[in-house]
């Protein structure tokens, strides 16, 4: 092929499709910001009718409206509630098939349980129905961030955090709700402590406007974030009048190693506790995120080996596993909490500096009370 005819060839293949654009599931919140205007919620400009991509003329890809969805957007998207410009996330949902996970979102969120400081269970801050023949209803929750970003810094923020969560869980089993998949990406935290002029809801490191970082603070210097669980789709309720045993069937959940699930894979009839799988889940978590990737979480391994036990009937039940907690702390010297988590896999003299510098900062520092 001569050189003529090649540079031929190359002007008659496509131009490549710009990845910034708003494509795919994008396109049905650009349908129905109209709705969520009329409702008191705003989404970004780039979903809004008449939008014109700022890069085009400035060439601009870190503009922004440029900035493409990491939330699920066939599901969840963010958004702005316009009364007081409170950060939110939309969840789009069925009312039939989805009918579960509204009605427990819900019952968490009524006025006598708000007050509880145990309930770690998502707010529901309002539900739009477009009443459009949609099938569709969206949930309105605050916006959260996952519950390790940023990265826990001592031994403390890990401590507190399985205190919290196994409070939140022994406050839903309590309430008689076993949520089913309290596994990694259904934990949140409240970031408004650590960074108090917010961040971008789909680039979550920037500003809220996108053109810097987003200014944080250091977990030890603010008031521990409040944990939540979220995504009651797998979750069950039972009535104060139920009187038939707590079991259930079924495989689904993001943690695949629990007992009773691979059980259920070889028996679909299989009937097990939905209680203990919550437990189970739980442990695991803590044994995977935390005590296998960092140095100094020893003193936590019998908790997070009963929790993990192989027989449900040998687990503990959220509140007993609370005690046992606190029976792992007093193995420890109370200061050594604030000693600074370091990854397993790090170097000596890397973490031996880290660690200098991390105890300088907290001995001028002191955690902010709420």
């Amino acid at each position: 092929m001569t050189t003529s005819a090649a540079a031929g060839a190359l002007l008659e293949i496509p131009t490549r499709a710009d990845p910034f654009d708003i494509y795919g599931d994008e396109l049905f919140w650009v349908d129905y910001q109209p709705f969520f205007s009329s409702r008191g919620y705003q989404l970004r400009p780039r979903y809004r009718p008449g939008w014109v991509k700022s890069w085009a003329k400035t060439r601009d890809t870190q503009a922004e409206d440029a900035i493409r969805p990491i939330m699920p957007e066939s599901k969840v998207m963010d958004s702005t509630r316009t009364s007081d410009g409170r950060a939110v996330a939309l969840k789009k949902l069925s009312p039939v098939s989805d009918a579960k996970e509204i009605e427990i979102t819900r019952y968490f969120s009524q006025e006598s349980l708000l007050s509880e400081v145990h309930n770690h269970c998502v707010l529901l801050l309002d539900i739009l129905d477009p009443e459009d023949g949609s099938n569709i209803v969206f949930l309105v929750v605050p916006l959260l961030r996952y519950y390790d970003q940023p990265q826990f810094e001592s031994l403390e923020d890990a401590v507190d955090f399985i205190r919290q969560t196994l409070e939140g869980l022994d406050f839903m089993h309590e309430q008689r709700v076993a949520h089913r998949d309290c596994a990694r990406f259904n934990i949140m935290m409240d970031p408004k402590h650590l960074f108090p002029e917010g961040y971008h809801p789909q680039s979550p490191d920037r500003s809220v406007d996108a053109h810097w970082a987003a200014p944080r603070r250091r977990r030890y210097q603010v008031p521990y974030p409040k944990y939540y669980f979220i995504d009651f789709g797998l979750s069950v309720l039972y009535s104060e009048d139920y009187q038939g045993p707590r079991l259930v069937t079924g495989t689904d959940g993001q943690d695949q190693t629990v007992p009773e699930l691979l059980r259920a894979t070889q028996d679909p009839q299989y009937q097990y506790d939905p209680f203990k799988i919550d437990i189970y889940t739980l442990g695991n978590l803590y044994k995977n995120e935390l005590i296998s990737k960092y140095r100094g979480l020893s003193f936590l391994t019998p908790l997070a080996d009963r929790m993990t036990s192989e027989e449900p009937t040998d687990r503990p039940s959220a509140g007993e596993a609370l005690i046992l907690l606190q029976s792992c702390q007093r193995q420890i010297f109370s200061l050594n909490l604030y000693r600074q988590l370091i990854p397993i896999g790090q170097g000596f003299m890397e973490g031996l500096i880290r660690e200098g510098l991390h105890l300088a900062r907290r001995a001028t520092s002191r955690r902010r009370k709420e």
